[in-house]
């Protein structure tokens, strides 16, 4: 399920109106140079994207290129300058509500979702907002959006109500409002759309998962057209009557079994692999309602995309017949990597019951496991009476996922230890448009830690931990020149030593941080850009409510 699980209520406010107002946080000597990288294009090609991995004058993917890695090989930011960070400019988002988007940027601007659906194009050079584009989405329980897709001059986003919508990139104009779920009642998007070109029928195609865990509808993967928003192919993450993995749901349990695909899903280009999560069964705390495995809840999918329509070649169930709300909701990370001295082509993957999963992303065979987060009592179920478990359902690892740094051998992953205490329901009853939960949502069970893991992927355990007094949320970003960033919820922005975890500066945004940043280069400048808001689910009792708002803060050194 999505990161809920306290009350969202704070946030379902009216959306808010009118422009964003700029606050400029530091003077000419930190300004971005003028001009744009000299390439022309309103937004990428799908040539951009295959090689986004690699090019550091934009980040145009969530997770930089299709790998998910979040890694810059070639950054003028190490650890000895990395002090030197300062604020270039500061963006106040006028939809104010916890925000968990990465910032797109593309020749000179920088585009970024709010809470509900807003979406800001602004200059990277000025901070200055160029177009706005304002929704108004029917919020079915909490609010999320991740980011933007960009092609063919277009701006897309996908809506908390289930469509498919397409901006002009230059004035922000809608060019097509799609509706492209089957049910708007328990389904909704969350995820950015990726661009992708199918090199059978040599169309482009955005990619996008349908969010709908804890609402009782039916996760899936599709494929729509760029021009139109029409769907092209669909992948149902429950296999329905007659399909492979249909058994292991008693009777008729699967037809609001869940397998929700929340965040970014890993793409092979030279393959044509597609690596997506299935989120939690449902419902979610009421394990007799659906007994059996419950496929292909809980698992790492991997799809073959190059054809007319997908099929799968393997899928890994991390747990089976969950009824803790413990899904993979990491975007899974490519990388190829040394194991025990031998080079290998791996897939990191990790979940909310605190684990971090290495696969051999040609077969889906299981190299590594490691506890990254609190574990306790995962093999009970929710009773009637009440027990409690360990990760609470906004524990483990979460939504923005870690990074592979090649010169380390590392996986960088922020992960959480906080407990919950569950309740069951004797009866469960569908209901369009409410929760189809099978009980409560956990009460929280104190006190609530986090940490930054530096695994090491040749041994499989931990090379350092950095440990925090509140629990981390937000994404990792590591750099060929040795620095880790990543956000806290005590509203610090910092940076780690890459080989020792060392803690080497940090800056107070004003606001919790649960977004991944990112970092590009601009006339030989590096920036890094992190957005910072409410907590939202995120939300402890031992922290202020208080905070600046939301804002997309961007930073660099100072010469």
């Amino acid at each position: 399920m999505a990161n809920t699980k306290r009350s969202d209520l704070g946030f379902r406010m009216k959306i808010l109106s009118g422009a964003a107002v700029l606050a400029l946080t530091a003077g000419q000597a930190f300004a971005l140079p003028a001009g744009a990288p000299q390439n022309s294009g309103a937004t990428p090609t799908i040539q951009d994207f295959v090689k986004a991995h690699s090019d550091n004058s934009s980040w145009i993917l969530t997770g930089k290129g299709y790998d998910n890695n979040r890694y810059v090989a070639d950054s003028t930011i190490t650890p000895d300058n990395v002090k030197g960070l300062k604020p270039v400019w500061t963006f106040k988002i006028s939809d104010n509500g916890p925000i968990e988007a990465t910032p797109m940027v593309w020749h000179g601007t920088v585009y970024v979702t709010s809470a509900h659906d807003h979406v800001y194009a602004i200059d990277a050079k000025t901070g200055q907002l160029k177009w706005e584009f304002q929704d108004n989405p029917h919020v079915i329980a909490f609010a999320a959006n991740r980011g933007v897709a960009l092609l063919d001059g277009k701006v897309y986003i996908a809506t908390l109500d289930g469509r498919l919508v397409a901006l002009d990139a230059e004035t922000g104009k809608t060019v097509f409002d799609v509706v492209d779920v089957a049910d708007t009642t328990n389904s909704f998007y969350t995820m950015a759309p990726i661009p992708y070109h199918n090199p059978t029928t040599g169309k482009d195609e955005l990619l996008l998962g349908v969010a709908n865990g804890d609402w009782g509808g039916l996760g899936n993967i599709s494929a729509f057209d760029p021009q139109t928003g029409r769907r092209i192919w669909q992948f149902n993450t429950v296999p329905g009557p007659g399909e492979k993995g249909h058994n292991t749901w008693s009777g008729d349990s699967w037809k609001q079994g869940g397998a929700a695909v929340w965040t970014q899903m890993g793409i092979d280009p030279q393959t044509g692999m597609l690596y997506a999560n299935a989120g939690n069964p449902q419902p979610d705390f009421n394990g007799p309602a659906r007994l059996g495995a419950n496929l292909y809840s809980n698992s790492l999918l991997a799809l073959n995309i190059s054809g007319a329509t997908p099929k799968l070649v393997w899928y890994h169930q991390f747990i089976a017949h969950d009824t803790h709300d413990w899904d993979p909701t990491m975007p899974p990370l490519l990388f190829t990597g040394t194991v025990h001295g031998q080079s290998m082509q791996l897939v990191a993957d990790g979940d909310k019951a605190g684990n971090f999963w290495l696969l051999n992303s040609a077969t889906g065979q299981l190299v590594n496991h490691l506890q990254v987060s609190m574990q306790y009592n995962q093999n009970s179920e929710p009773s009637l009476k009440g027990n409690t478990a360990c990760p609470n359902t906004n524990g483990g690892v979460e939504f923005n996922g870690g990074s592979y740094d090649p010169q380390t051998n590392m996986v960088y992953l922020p992960s959480s230890n906080e407990c919950g205490y569950w309740h069951a329901t004797k009866n469960v009853v569908y209901i369009a448009g409410q929760f189809y939960l099978g009980g409560a949502f956990p009460t929280f069970v104190g006190p609530s830690t986090g940490q930054l893991n530096a695994i090491n992927v040749d041994t499989g355990v931990f090379a350092w931990r950095y440990h925090d007094k509140l629990p981390m949320a937000a994404g990792a970003l590591s750099t060929g020149s040795g620095v880790v960033f990543t956000g806290l919820l005590n509203n610090d922005f910092a940076a780690f030593d890459a080989k020792t975890g060392q803690k080497l500066w940090s800056y107070n945004t004003g606001s919790p941080i649960i977004a991944p940043p990112v970092l590009f280069t601009e006339d030989g400048t590096d920036y890094v850009a992190v957005a910072s808001g409410p907590a939202g689910n995120q939300q402890l009792p031992e922290m202020s409510t208080s905070n600046a708002g939301t804002m997309l803060t961007m930073f660099a050194v100072s010469h």
